[in-house]
C-alpha cells in the first residue's frame, strides 16, 4: 500500500519482474539457501569456463530461482522451509 490522502490508501501492484527480483533478494539473504547459491554459481562457471565472473553472476541471477526450485522439489529430503522459499513467487503471481 502506498500514498496518503483524503480518499484513502492507494494499492500498488508490483510487476512480475519486481516480485521475482524481491524473491531473488530474499533467497540471497537466507542462510539456508547459501549452499545452493554457491553450488549454482559453480555450476554456471563450470558450464561457461571462458566467461567473465561478471557474466557468470548475471547468468546466475537470471537462472538461480528456477534452478533452485527444480533442485528443491527434486530432492525428497528437502525441508518444508526450503520448499516454501522455492515456491514463494508462484503464490504471489
Amino acid at each position: 500500500m502506498g500514498g496518503k490522502g483524503s480518499r484513502g490508501l492507494h494499492v500498488i501492484t508490483p510487476s512480475v519482474e519486481d516480485l521475482l527480483q524481491a524473491h531473488l533478494y530474499g533467497l540471497n539473504n537466507s542462510n539456508k539457501v547459501f549452499p545452493y547459491i554457491l553450488q549454482h554459481e559453480a555450476l554456471v562457471k563450470q558450464n561457461n569456463p571462458k566467461m567473465s565472473m561478471n557474466w557468470v553472476l548475471k547468468k546466475h541471477n537470471k537462472t538461480f530461482s528456477d534452478w533452485f526450485k527444480d533442485t528443491i522439489f527434486a530432492d525428497e529430503n528437502a525441508s518444508e522451509t526450503l520448499r516454501k522459499l522455492a515456491d514463494w513467487p508462484k503464490k504471489m503471481l
